[in-house]
């Protein structure tokens, strides 16, 4: 199972853009993020890894990670998190025959 999650300002009503299944339990997150400044440079281009958050809290911890790095002062902000599910347990044994 693979999740990924897009999020960007200049989406409407700064709606998350998913594709997959969204995790049920804490998963840990990849996460690349882009934000720009009035002037039009770019501030921040950044790779993190959070670690074991649900789908639910992963928009919290990257407002405030995002807010940690510039502030308020961002005119865009884009990130993309992808999760990828554990291993999947197989029923093991011997083919039964009949």
């Amino acid at each position: 199972m693979t999740c990924s999650l897009f999020h960007s300002t200049e989406m409407p009503n700064e709606r998350a853009k998913v594709f997959g299944t969204p995790p049920a339990k804490p998963m840990r997150w990849a996460v690349d993020y882009v934000v720009k400044t009035p002037d039009g440079r770019t501030v921040v281009l950044g790779e993190k890894t959070i670690q074991r958050a649900t789908f639910e809290e992963l928009r919290a911890v990257m407002d405030h990670t995002i807010g940690d790095e510039v502030g308020n002062v961002a005119t865009f902000v884009s990130w993309r998190a992808t999760a990828h599910g554990g291993k999947k347990r197989r029923k093991g044994g011997k083919r039964k025959c009949s």
